[in-house]
């Protein structure tokens, strides 16, 4: 997997995916340079996240928009934008909750620790309800950070029952629509992973 971590991009999208990349670390150093601890543990986060994404070989242009969410997603965090436009944590979730349960799963197929699914339709079926389950659970990990960030570090992060229960509905929501793009996706190619994608 460091050998794909290397690999130069060979596509125009892999280029794209890689300078998300280069964004993400950027953005580590701006926060580390002018913002403070919280900001940098976040963005920091999000550049392991868009280095796995490298090494599971995904479509580039998944690993594009992926990258891209985790991005928008952190930084809304850092300027505000959570509290400036309240259905904004909503349209996140969701979002930001499907791409990242999409590459759980083919993370986890990719280093075999789920079968490679068949075709039909109770395959299909079995790859949209373990992307449903990945992004629950990250749903549910994301509000445990969250609820730790108020308690511990700072009492701006909003927490509350109709927040979390909102959160992972949509992050719920999300991942049932990746899952369903997934398995239609797996069902009609037999390298979902492209190995020389990028």
């Amino acid at each position: 997997m460091i050998d794909d971590l290397l690999r130069p991009p060979s596509t125009a999208w892999g280029v794209a995916a890689d300078l998300v990349r280069l964004a993400a670390l950027l953005s580590v150093i701006a926060v580390l340079l002018w913002w403070g601890p919280v900001e940098f543990a976040v963005l920091f986060l999000v550049l392991g996240g868009v280095l796995v994404s490298r090494m599971v070989q995904v479509d580039p242009r998944i690993d594009a928009a992926y990258g891209m969410a985790l991005l928008v997603a952190a930084w809304s965090a850092v300027v505000d934008l959570y509290e400036r436009i309240s259905w904004w944590d909503l349209v996140i979730h969701t979002l930001a909750t499907a791409a990242i349960a999409l590459i759980a799963y083919l993370l986890l197929l990719r280093m075999r620790y789920l079968p490679r699914p068949g075709p039909g339709r109770r395959a299909a079926t079995g790859v949209t309800i373990i992307t449903l389950a990945l992004g629950l659970s990250l749903s549910v990990v994301w509000e445990f950070a969250e609820w730790a960030g108020n308690k511990y570090i700072t009492n701006e992060i909003n927490v509350g029952y109709e927040d979390t229960l909102g959160d992972i509905a949509a992050g719920g929501f999300g991942s049932l629509v990746a899952g369903m793009a997934l398995a239609s996706t797996l069902s009609r190619s037999r390298h979902p992973i492209s190995v020389n994608a990028h």
